[in-house]
């Protein structure tokens, strides 16, 4: 479970977000939709301490954290409960598949290395990329890229997982196919949590167990897809979604 308590996140003088409270049951996969530049990724980065929140307080499971005053102890046990997909994959370029999927596990959860190659074997293979295990980063495309680095997260077999635009840097004929991989995933899931920021809106009313719609460093609406979807109750969700079916989505 997660559960964020009055948190609140600033740049310089501009407030992101301010006394946010949101709780995610254990098992859900919580799809957040909403604008660009409404703080859906300073969110995410938040929960996995990528950013450093201002003040509250951040639990996933019995781990918590409040900000701003938090030991070094205490930001890792809670970054070791989450894995994330980058938008931009953030693979090593100079290792190959094999050995991106492999050092978190190596260095991270101090696996010896035949372990860690035998989890990334099978992860690789979830991801169907085992043709590819010994090539580099730059003799992949972006969707084979995005693949790697959905496979790096699932095999680190945290509580949580966090994919923030995971298709956002594709060339259009490559989303399919990691909408597909990401789908795969949420199908054979059991009890990760999963929240996925995206404008595939169709992906989301697809896959998502529950919706946030996220604007201005606000939770506006938040219910099942269906609800978020097709009987959206607040005036600012109705006209983000009315646009985007204008363009055909």
């Amino acid at each position: 479970m997660i559960k964020l308590k009055n948190l609140t996140k600033r740049y310089n003088n501009q407030t992101v977000f301010k006394d946010l409270n949101l709780r995610i049951d254990t098992g859900q996969v919580v799809g957040v939709i909403g604008p660009s530049g409404a703080g859906k990724s300073t969110l995410l980065r938040c929960i996995n301490l990528l950013e450093k929140p201002d003040s509250g307080s951040i639990s996933i499971d019995d781990q918590v954290v409040t900000a701003p005053h938090f030991s070094t102890k205490e930001s890792i046990e809670l970054r070791q409960k989450s894995s994330m997909v980058f938008q931009q994959f953030n693979l090593f370029r100079q290792k190959t598949i094999l050995s991106n999927v492999t050092e978190g596990l190596m260095t991270v959860k101090k696996l010896k290395r035949p372990q860690a190659v035998k989890i990334a074997k099978n992860v690789i293979n979830r991801v169907q990329l085992t043709d590819q295990i010994n090539k580099y980063p730059s003799q992949l495309s972006g969707g084979q890229k995005q693949r790697v680095g959905i496979a790096r997260a699932l095999a680190m077999d945290t509580d949580v997982l966090l994919m923030d635009e995971p298709t956002s840097a594709l060339d259009t004929e490559l989303v399919g196919d990691v909408l597909d991989t990401i789908k795969k995933v949420i199908e054979q899931n059991e009890q990760q949590t999963i929240i996925i920021i995206s404008h595939e809106l169709q992906f989301i009313k697809d896959v998502a167990s529950r919706v946030l719609f996220f604007d201005q460093g606000k939770i506006l609406e938040d219910g099942t897809p269906e609800q978020i979807f097709d009987s959206p109750q607040n005036p600012r969700t109705q006209q983000f979604l009315t646009r985007y079916r204008q363009q055909g989505i």
